[in-house]
């Protein structure tokens, strides 16, 4: 009976354990995903992990794009990592993941991450709930060029 009130008592815990936010799983991931690219692990072709982070629909795709053949008829050609927005990692980005601002749209929530200690390099993640957990849905690259006149 000891037992059973143990496992009882185990398994109600474990299953109000609190799922992480949408900017604490931006977080995550970021730090997960540069510490395998650091690695030289690329996870959409190296393991599931990443199917805790990212949606299953974006998985499958990108999963299809490392089919043999895959856009060689078209202009389809990507110079840059698609989670990071980058071609590579710079020495500090491992070390220095933070989310500096979070906004939402009817569609996702959008977490803006940093990389690196000056913060230089910026993305944003939107993640929608997927089975109950926050997960990466796209990633955009917050590079813009000031295009607005200041009349100041």
């Amino acid at each position: 009976m000891k037992k059973i009130l143990f496992l009882l008592c185990i398994l109600s815990a474990a299953v109000s354990a609190k799922q992480p936010g949408p900017v604490d799983q931006a977080v995550a991931f970021n730090k997960w995903y540069v510490g395998q690219i650091a690695k030289d692990i690329y996870p959409i072709k190296d393991g599931r992990e990443i199917e805790k982070y990212v949606t299953a629909s974006t998985i499958k795709k990108l999963r299809h794009t490392q089919d043999p053949g895959y856009g060689e008829e078209s202009d389809l050609f990507y110079d840059a990592d698609l989670f990071l927005k980058a071609q590579d990692i710079r020495d500090d980005w491992p070390a220095n993941v933070t989310a500096i601002a979070v906004d939402t749209d009817p569609v996702c929530v959008n977490v803006y991450i940093a990389f690196g200690k000056k913060q230089d390099h910026i993305v944003i993640d939107c993640l929608v709930k997927e089975n109950g957990a926050w997960k990466v849905q796209s990633v955009t690259a917050a590079q813009y060029t000031r295009n607005v006149a200041d009349d100041r």
